[in-house]
C-alpha cells in the first residue's frame, strides 16, 4: 500500500513538472495561468485516484498471483533439480557398477578362453599320442608282415633249392626205393 502511495506521488509530481514545462514552452508572454495549471493538476490527480481505485485490486491480485506462480515455479524447478541430481548420482553409481560388471565379464571370458585353450591343447596332445600309437602299431604290423613274407619267400627258395638239389642227386633207382619205402610206411600206418 505504501509503495502505491509513493508511486502515485511520483506520478503526480512528474505530471506537474511536465505540465509546467509544457505551459512554459507555449510562451511566457501571455502571463502565468495558474488557475488552468491547477485545474489540470486536479484532473490528473482525480484520474490517478480513479485509476488507483479501479486498478488497485486487479493489479495487486495480478502481482500476488504472479508472485505465487513464480514461487511455485521455483519450487517445482528446485524439486526437478533435486530429482535430476538424484538421478545423476544414481546413473553415476550405475556407470561405476557397469564398469565393474564389464571388467568382471571380460575376466570371465578370459578365464573361459584359457580353460578352452587348455582343453584344446590336451585334446590335441591325446590325439597326437593316439596317432603315434597307431603309427607304431602299423609299423609293427608291417614289419611282421614283411618278416612273414620274407620267411615264406626264404622257405620257398629253400624248398626250390632242395628240390633242385634232389633232382640232381637222386637217380631212378633212388626214386624207386623212396616210393617203395613210402608205401611200406603208409601200409604200416593203417
Amino acid at each position: 500500500m505504501k509503495g502505491l502511495v509513493r508511486y502515485g506521488t511520483v506520478v503526480v509530481f512528474t505530471g506537474v513538472v511536465l505540465a509546467g514545462r509544457v505551459w512554459a514552452a507555449e510562451g511566457a508572454e501571455h502571463g502565468a495561468n495558474w488557475g488552468d495549471l491547477l485545474l489540470r493538476c486536479i484532473n490528473f490527480a482525480i484520474l490517478v485516484g480513479v485509476l488507483y481505485k479501479l486498478l488497485k485490486k486487479p493489479i495487486v491480485n495480478y502481482f500476488t498471483a504472479r508472485r505465487r506462480n513464480i514461487q511455485q515455479l521455483l519450487e517445482e524447478m528446485e524439486k526437478r533439480k533435486e530429482e535430476a541430481e538424484r538421478k545423476c548420482a544414481e546413473y553415476k553409481a550405475k556407470l561405476a557398477l557397469l564398469d565393474q560388471e564389464v571388467e568382471k565379464i571380460v575376466k570371465e571370458y578370459v578365464e573361459q578362453g584359457e580353460r578352452e585353450r587348455a582343453k584344446i591343447i590336451e585334446a590335441a596332445e591325446r590325439q597326437a599320442e593316439y596317432i603315434k600309437q597307431q603309427a607304431q602299431l602299423a609299423i609293427q604290423q608291417e614289419m611282421k608282415a614283411a618278416k612273414e613274407a620274407l620267411r615264406a619267400e626264404v622257405a620257398e627258395l629253400t624248398v626250390k633249392a632242395a628240390e633242385d638239389m634232389l633232382k640232381e642227386r637222386i637217380g631212378d633207382e633212388d626214386q624207386t626205393r623212396l616210393v617203395e619205402e613210402f608205401m611200406i610206411k603208409v601200409v604200416e600206418a593203417k
